[in-house]
């Protein structure tokens, strides 16, 4: 593999990620623009509904990547709209556990509707050997990607001078 092929497969890979991104985001605020819920309210309660076992505010805000500052504001934002309830843990007073409540299914359900559509626009012409290989793929990237040092040098055999 030359180095303009290496460049390239990294700037597709970059716009690729952007475009995601940008549709996720616009799908999510359609699936709660006529609902009193923000998409961070709409990213904890899917957060929840998923990982259950995952429901205190550290672990939710690692889960959507957003501040535990911002998912406590959300938090008490959604327990106001009964959207959720908090319950102080038993066995350590200072951890507050958070549940969905029943009337917060029906917003989940249309987030989920539009956001398997979006899936669907995506990747519905792959078959499923393909989507599997597409997550192993996407795994391995990850996993590269997150442990990707700067401060490392490899050993590439191409001319920088070339680039002058």
């Amino acid at each position: 593999m030359d180095d303009r092929f290496m460049h390239d497969t990294g700037v597709e890979l970059v716009k690729a990620a952007k475009v995601i991104i940008g549709s996720y985001k616009k799908f999510s605020k359609a699936a709660v623009d006529s609902e009193d819920i923000s998409v961070c309210g709409m990213e904890i309660l899917t957060s929840l509904r998923y990982y259950p076992e995952k429901n205190t505010v550290s672990e939710i805000a690692e889960s959507v990547e957003v501040s535990k500052g911002l998912i406590s504001r959300e938090v008490e934002t959604l327990r106001q709209k009964g959207y959720i309830t908090t319950v102080v843990d038993n066995n350590d007073r200072r951890i507050l556990r958070i549940y969905i409540a029943d009337n917060a299914d029906e917003i989940i359900k249309k987030q989920k509707k539009k956001l398997c559509s979006l899936m669907y626009q995506i990747l519905g012409d792959m078959d499923e050997d393909e989507l599997l290989t597409l997550r192993k793929f996407i795994a391995t990237i990850t996993k590269n990607a997150a442990s990707a040092d700067s401060k490392k040098d490899i050993d590439i055999d191409f001319d920088l001078d070339s680039f002058v």
